[in-house]
């Protein structure tokens, strides 16, 4: 009977959610992600041409009430909108897409991690779909709110891994940054190293500044990066419940990508 009881009592974790390591590396999936990029960079440019076309009416609405105002003046001091050459725009598109290929293949590194080396209980709950979790919710409660109340827990560790992810993005992007200049550095420093140990003094010095500022701008991106992961965490998992309330589902992915998005914007 302790036998029976103890299996009826265990529960099976499935990873039902989990996709392939190589799946975003798929053609459809690469294509769809190149196209994103692209459209999100596209809709950078249309906002900065928008916000251009508010300062314009602005300065006009301000001219208008001071005649007296150098017309000069305000045509040097005003920043007129320059559309990207397709060159700039090509690059920016393909750096966006690096960025996310790589944070995709983070989140898959993180889940095969995690398989390894949590517990099945564990696992199930960082490895997550929150659109999909929260249908199954509603579907088993039959109940927006109380799916809603139940989404925002599952929300927040679904969120664990992606944000963990982007943030070992951003901190490679970072200390590859670091090392590309100080190579450069070094490098120039070679080439144009003088005999007079005054100078090279000077240099040294001057090297040595350089380095703790370095230091204290990757520790303080650093620290903005992990508040700005852990906060979208909880932002996310709140966006995602929120979602629910109103459709579970697409409502879900809206309001997750939502919440996930104000953490960003904040920092």
């Amino acid at each position: 009977m302790s036998v029976v009881a103890a299996k009826q009592q265990e529960k099976a974790y499935t990873l039902v959610d989990k996709k392939p390591f190589f799946k975003h590396f798929y053609p459809k999936d690469v294509a769809i992600l190149a196209v994103r990029s692209a459209a999100m960079q596209g809709l950078m440019v249309f906002n900065a041409y928008v916000a251009s076309l508010d300062l314009e009416y602005s300065d006009e609405e301000d001219s208008s009430e001071d005649e007296f105002e150098d017309i000069d003046a305000i045509g040097e001091e005003k920043e007129e909108f320059v559309p990207p050459s397709l060159e700039e725009f090509s690059l920016t598109s393909a750096k966006s897409f690096g960025k996310s290929l790589s944070i995709t293949t983070y989140v898959r590194s993180l889940e095969e991690a995690a398989v390894r080396f949590f517990r099945p209980r564990t696992t199930s709950k960082l490895i997550k779909d929150i659109s999909k979790s929260s249908m199954r919710k509603y579907a088993r409660t039959s109940s927006k709110i109380t799916s809603a109340a139940l989404m925002v827990k599952t929300g927040m560790r679904a969120n664990i891994l992606s944000h963990l992810a982007i943030f070992l993005v951003e901190e490679t992007q970072q200390l590859v940054i670091i090392l590309y200049r100080h190579f450069v550095s070094r490098k120039k420093g070679k080439q144009s190293k003088k005999n007079l140990r005054s100078i090279e003094e000077g240099i040294q010095s001057i090297d040595s500044d350089n380095e703790e500022d370095t230091m204290s701008a990757f520790v303080s991106a650093t620290g903005r990066n992990a508040s700005r992961s852990a906060l979208a965490v909880i932002t996310g998992g709140i966006g995602a419940a929120m979602g629910t309330a109103v459709r579970p589902g697409i409502g879900t992915m809206i309001g997750g990508t939502l919440g996930d998005s104000v953490a960003y914007v904040l920092f």
